[in-house]
């Protein structure tokens, strides 16, 4: 196992412009001539920041502004002089998600992907784009909406175009390959391997629901952090394990390669004893998520909590009394879920199912 410091690579970030930095108005022509127009909320602050460390770019589909007439209606809400350059589709004469707008970009600027990290609102244009050139990708998202597949191959994800600075050490989350190639190499089956996707889609689909509602959960991380839960699920067992507990085998392997907010989540995603509780009780939106949708995911079915632990009763009947015991744990953690959201149990597991096997977006309405 390895991990990328793609943070220190970085030299380059590539903005997009309608939505992103300057939201787009119910007007016709170029912006720079609308009556009216508006920084999206925390931008001017973001590039600011960042203009201190990187070399900052726009980089936009927008097929009515030249370069100049953009660095115009940037100077309309005080960002003039912040863009190193500006590239609009006539300049390079391609469009997002194509890999010659991206790699247009690379042979003008001299950078290679490795150093790119691409900031747009659009999921498939954007976003993806930039993962197929081999750019990094930080989506800004608002609407708290779900990725295609709850497979967010991504590194950053924020609500709150402010948050970027903060949240650029998520580049060194590992991408979904790397650590689907990290369970591989533990010898992890492939029943653990369609365990823990199921698993970290639900973590993922729950935190973009609690964001939505306020709370302070990164998406990215909660996913990331369901598919490392069980890294160490059959090394723990070997008899040249000198840690016979998964969850802390797990938690030492993410240590050792600097992932320690992975390396918490590992540790505490197992049913816990009360006087277990400040070792491995789970804190954060990311380690509660994976925690409950572990216990939610029984084989490629998704489960209430009783028959989940009827089942894992079955078929590790030494760990009875344990499974007992953490049963109320779990139980407060699904109320406290179901609270935020507005929602019952019966109805979280069903919407859940919704979003995991039949519809790409499923959204939870308040009431009232």
């Amino acid at each position: 196992m390895q991990t990328n410091n793609r943070l220190a690579s970085l030299t380059t970030i590539v903005f997009d412009w309608g939505n992103t930095l300057m939201k787009e108005l119910p007007y016709s022509g170029p912006m720079v001539d609308w009556p009216i127009v508006e920084a999206v909320p925390g931008a001017l602050t973001t590039l600011q920041v960042l203009k201190q460390h990187y070399q900052l770019v726009i980089a936009t589909n927008a097929a009515q502004s030249t370069a100049n007439q953009v660095e115009t209606a940037l100077a309309r809400v005080g960002m003039a002089g912040l863009m190193d350059e500006i590239f609009t589709s006539n300049e390079l004469e391609s469009q997002k998600p194509e890999p010659g707008f991206f790699t247009g970009i690379c042979d003008r600027l001299g950078t290679q992907p490795t150093q790119m990290l691409m900031v747009g609102d659009t999921w498939k244009v954007d976003i993806a784009g930039a993962n197929q050139s081999g750019w990094s990708a930080a989506w800004y998202n608002p609407t708290c909406t779900t990725c295609p597949g709850l497979w967010p191959n991504h590194q950053i994800e924020i609500r709150h175009m402010a948050d970027l600075p903060k949240r650029l050490p998520d580049l060194n989350l590992p991408r979904p390959h790397e650590a689907l190639n990290w369970l591989q190499e533990q010898g992890t089956s492939q029943t653990i391997l369609i365990h823990v996707q199921l698993v970290a889609a639900l973590a993922y689909q729950m935190a973009e629901w609690l964001a939505a509602r306020g709370e302070c959960v990164n998406p990215v991380l909660a996913q990331r952090g369901g598919l490392m839960h069980d890294l160490a699920k059959l090394s723990a067992s070997q008899p040249n394990s000198l840690i016979s507990h998964h969850g802390d085998l797990a938690a030492f392997l993410l240590s050792e390669i600097q992932q320690p907010a992975l390396a918490e989540i590992a540790r505490r995603h197992l049913f816990y004893l009360p006087l277990e509780a400040e070792r491995y009780q789970p804190r954060s939106w990311e380690e509660k998520l994976v925690y409950y949708a572990d216990k939610l995911v029984e084989s490629t079915r998704l489960v209430n909590l009783s028959e989940r632990i009827s089942l894992l009763n079955l078929r590790y009947p030494t760990e009875v009394q344990r499974f007992a015991a953490g049963m109320p744990a779990a139980m407060n953690l699904e109320k406290e879920i179901c609270q935020i959201l507005d929602i019952s149990a019966d109805e979280l597991l069903d919407t859940l199912k919704r979003a995991l096997y039949t519809e790409n977006s499923v959204f939870i309405e308040r009431s009232g």
